[in-house]
């Protein structure tokens, strides 16, 4: 395989400096932008940033394939750390329900919302919810995620589960985007079952059957969801089986779930759009990633927008992902940036470094994704503006020009390469 060059960047964001924890406090908010630079890349991995002189020298030497940024941004693929990219169906109508007034958890009440979801991936084939989830995927690396998170959820019974995870596993195998799979048996309790009753099947019957083909494990602990106390019992399922947890938390109120970040030190806790000064010190104490969802709060929350910057203050990482779902459709991390920019109090460096090697971390897999930097996995995306700080302002153009997964060129002005 030829050595390739990536030549002619306007700027390189490497997101580098991250070491053996995600980026916080003042590190987050920093940027390393290099100029006259070129990225070598071989067998996948990034191997070496040179100066462009380099480059050229080592162009007339050795036979290399060429992709010229152009005089672009050339920045590591986005990590997506929290998605719920499958499933079977569509929820437009409740759109409009939402426009006319209707709340989200009355929605829900109604058997609508998430449980409307559950009916049609429990009807749905294994390749019918595989083509619709595809169709997402592709979508969300055109946009420049090279990583995602990826849920169960919808399925709320063991058959329904194991097709998600097996569409999800499908989705991996295909080698367009990096795939992290998550179990959320515990994502909503079904009609006509008691809370502990679910739970215990989840704990008891599903988590066996999952365990060994997931990377995390999930819970939706909120009003409305599930308490505490079973989250709790989830926490020392995963556990006892060497899973790390993570937790939808503080979306539409403070229950409690934030007192298990000192026991169990979840990987990361999501939404938190409720979350007070005393939730932050929770967080901040046991280390665990603060991810939020500004698309979310776009969709659902009628504009409620977490302050992100009162978490950065008090020196809490924190990761941006889209929480694309049924509900949340779309899947562009940089619109993520710009209402996190525009609404949320971060910075465009915090949001990038957010979107990217923070979203690794919030992932597990910061070793090889995340940053541009010699013995990383060469998921490099090469931008369609000349300046990082131009992004949220054009987010409305189409922001990616060129993909590369693992040093191959996937994607490419508007269309994907065979």
């Amino acid at each position: 395989m030829r050595d390739t060059l990536i030549v002619n960047a306007s700027e390189i964001l490497t997101m580098e400096g991250a070491g053996w924890e995600p980026l916080k406090s003042e590190k987050i908010r920093r940027m390393k932008v290099l100029e006259n630079s070129s990225i070598l890349v071989r067998d996948g991995i990034i191997r070496e940033i040179m100066t462009s002189e380099k480059a050229q020298k080592y162009r007339n030497g050795n036979s290399v394939h060429v992709i010229d940024a152009k005089g672009n941004v050339v920045m590591p693929g986005l990590v997506d750390s929290h998605t719920h990219i499958v499933y079977g169906g569509t929820r437009e109508e409740e759109f409009y329900q939402k426009i006319s007034g209707k709340a989200y958890m009355e929605i829900l009440a109604s058997g609508n919302g998430i449980y409307r979801t559950v009916r049609d991936t429990r009807s749905s084939s294994a390749d019918e919810i595989f083509n619709q989830s595809m169709k997402r995927v592709y979508e969300s690396v055109s946009t420049g995620t090279t990583s995602m998170e990826i849920k169960t959820g919808y399925g709320l019974d063991l058959s329904t589960e194991t097709k998600m995870l097996d569409v999800i596993h499908r989705i991996k195998d295909t080698g367009i985007v990096n795939v992290i799979p998550t179990f959320l048996g515990m994502h909503a309790i079904p009609q006509g079952q008691r809370e502990y009753e679910y739970s215990n099947y989840v704990i008891s019957a599903m988590f066996p059957r999952m365990k060994d083909r997931v990377k995390f494990v999930d819970v939706f602990c909120d009003r409305g969801a599930f308490s505490v106390k079973s989250t709790e019992e989830m926490a020392e399922a995963a556990r006892a089986s060497g899973l790390r947890l993570k937790l939808h938390s503080d979306e539409f109120a403070d229950i409690g779930c934030l007192d298990l970040c000192e026991k169990y030190h979840p990987l990361t806790v999501d939404h938190l759009l409720v979350t007070d000064h005393k939730g932050m010190d929770k967080i901040a104490r046991s280390g665990t990633i603060a991810t939020f969802l500004p698309m979310t709060a776009f969709n659902v929350a009628d504009g409620k927008y977490p302050d992100i910057g009162a978490f950065t203050r008090r020196g809490i990482p924190v990761a941006l992902a889209s929480d694309a779902s049924p509900v949340s459709y779309n899947s562009n991390l940089f619109f993520a940036m710009h209402l996190a920019v525009k609404y949320c109090r971060m910075s465009i460096e915090e949001a990038l470094n957010a979107a990217t090697i923070n979203g690794a971390f919030a992932c597990g897999i910061e070793d090889r994704y995340g940053s541009i930097e010699p013995g990383k996995n060469a998921d490099i995306i090469i931008l369609n503006v000349d300046s990082y700080r131009k992004i949220p302002y054009e987010y409305g153009i189409r922001m990616v020009n060129t993909v590369l997964r693992s040093g191959e060129e996937i994607y490419h002005e508007g269309s994907f390469l065979s």
